[in-house]
């Protein structure tokens, strides 16, 4: 029988409630670590209902009190963790940091530094997410280009309703999407991988930290042989579960530079582009298909593993569904937006140029 750790592991959604409070320490302290923790007022009031997920080095839980409580953590240590209230609020500490959490403004909490949620306000609900610190310091490295010695220390308070605040909190929501219709995304290596970047690095991006300054300086332009070199690998296998940090390293360079290469050289990001790559050899082979193929086999052949977002993209990119392009073939000249990397070989003569912006979208 598989471990615990297997079963969460593999994604597995995890329910549990109680009206005991040991239960309740015993089982937070499981899935996160070792805190105390007491209700305010009468015991008999209180209870707790908790479903939590894993995707690699995130746990994800969503956690509600029918009573006022007191979580102390202490210092977490291994781990970064945000708490996003769904409803209520939490009054919450970390190091000399304060911030009351409500559905507006989230709290960061840092490795260091005593981690202390004062008052749980009965009702409320929170998405608790940890984050394991390797992964946090890895991000790091790979956009910095170079070791980390000192762990990132993010400010407490995070506004969920600022421009990066929203596009974090919309990622973040993907992942708790598993909690109410288990086995999507954590079943899926290439789009867990891709959410779990979308957390770690939107976080990086999105909220003040002590590297926030040295993410935002300038990279020095790349020649376009390192693009080239990207492109020519998604373009012989674009089947392959390619990752940015797989591309970065095939080219000797590091992920921040690779992809500020592709938005000025390509117009989009590596993800996109290999996207884009796979949606042509699709349509190449539906247009050309013998009676019997279908549209999810040759999908799948090439590297798309949710037909719905396939089918999406599909129609967006040509302007018919993919099942028009098997039934009639492809006589019409497609109707495919516009991307400035479309002629990548003329990339020596226009690399003064600014690259237009396109969708990113996960393959």
């Amino acid at each position: 029988m598989p471990s615990v750790e297997d079963r969460e592991a593999a994604g597995e959604v995890r329910e549990f409630s109680t009206r005991d409070i040991d239960q309740a320490r015993a089982q937070v302290s499981s899935a996160y670590y070792p805190l105390a923790l007491r209700p305010s007022g009468s015991s008999a009031r209180f209870s707790l209902r908790m479903r939590t997920v894993v995707l690699g080095p995130l746990v994800l839980g969503e956690l509600t009190y029918t009573s006022d409580v007191t979580k102390d953590c202490g210092e977490l240590d291994t781990a970064y963790h945000v708490n996003v209230p769904i409803c209520g609020e939490v009054r919450t500490s970390c190091g000399d940091q304060q911030v009351v959490a409500t559905p507006r403004t989230a709290a960061v909490f840092n490795p260091t530094g005593h981690t202390l949620l004062d008052r749980w306000a009965a009702g409320t609900t929170q998405l608790c997410l940890k984050i394991d610190r390797r992964a946090v310091n890895q991000e790091l490295t790979d956009r910095l280009e170079r070791p980390i010695h000192v762990p990132a220390c993010f400010d407490l308070a995070m506004d969920l309703e600022s421009p990066s605040g929203r596009t974090w909190l919309h990622a973040l929501q993907l992942l708790a999407s598993e909690l109410d219709a288990p086995g999507g995304l954590v079943t899926q290596p290439l789009l867990a991988q891709e959410v779990q970047r979308l957390i770690v690095g939107g976080l990086l991006w999105g909220q003040r930290h002590s590297y926030s300054e040295a993410l935002r300086e300038g990279t020095a332009a790349l020649r376009p042989r390192t693009v080239k070199i990207s492109m020519e690998l998604i373009e012989q296998h674009p089947e392959r579960p390619w990752t940015v940090r797989e591309l970065a390293n095939a080219s000797g360079v590091g992920i921040r530079a690779l992809e500020d290469g592709f938005r000025r050289y390509v117009g989009e990001s590596p993800t996109a582009h290999l996207r884009r790559v796979r949606l042509d050899r699709v349509r190449a082979e539906l247009s050309a298909a013998r009676p019997g193929t279908t549209v999810s086999e040759v999908a799948y052949r090439w590297g798309f593993t949710h037909l719905g977002r396939f089918a999406g993209a599909y129609a967006e990119a040509f302007g018919e569904p993919p099942s028009a392009t098997l039934r009639y073939g492809s006589p019409r000249p497609a109707r495919r937006r516009r991307h400035s990397g479309d002629h990548l070989a003329t990339t020596a003569s226009s690399a003064g140029k600014t690259a237009t912006s396109a969708t990113t979208l996960v393959p």
